[in-house]
């Protein structure tokens, strides 16, 4: 994503940024098995999530050293599990949390569009009524004003 007056060091420096921030909030909100995939951190979700592109994980030297570090952090405090040829079955349930971690995002964001689309649906209605009354309004008015027209005589209310 190239940004207009800003040189690629001052975006790998924002990128970079944006990823420490999100480790702050992954660490404030400690949901960081909602981001394990196979025994190791889902680069595609950190990228989308940070709003960079997946090669900035790839190939931004400090995002690469910061993320190499947080997974060795993770590792040390037994979030990540070590790399094994078959899946143990504490990997398992940690794959099963995780989906239901996910589930309960989805859940959630399905959830708020839900009632989102409610509040709109009212919001039309609402404005349904009001054009319907001003139409009608619109109605009288115009005979009022054939009315006054053809006979120069102002009809009682």
């Amino acid at each position: 994503m190239s940004r207009p007056g800003l040189s690629g060091q001052q975006i790998a420096a924002t990128n970079a940024q944006r990823f420490n921030d999100w480790i702050a909030e992954r660490d404030a909100a400690a949901d960081w098995p909602d981001y394990i995939r196979q025994g190791k951190l889902n680069r595609s979700e950190i990228a989308s999530e940070c709003s960079f592109a997946l090669s900035v994980v790839r190939q931004n030297p400090a995002v690469k050293t910061v993320l190499e570090k947080l997974e060795a952090r993770l590792l040390a405090s037994g979030i990540l599990q070590p790399a094994i040829a078959a899946p143990s079955p504490a990997i398992q349930a940690g794959s099963h949390a995780t989906s239901q971690s996910i589930d309960k995002r989805i859940m959630a964001a399905k959830a708020k569009a839900e009632q989102r689309v409610k509040q709109l649906e009212e919001q039309n209605a609402a404005l349904k009524a009001e054009v319907r009354d001003l139409r009608d309004q619109l109605k009288t008015y115009r005979h009022l004003d054939e009315h006054l027209c053809t006979t120069g005589r102002l009809l009682r209310a």
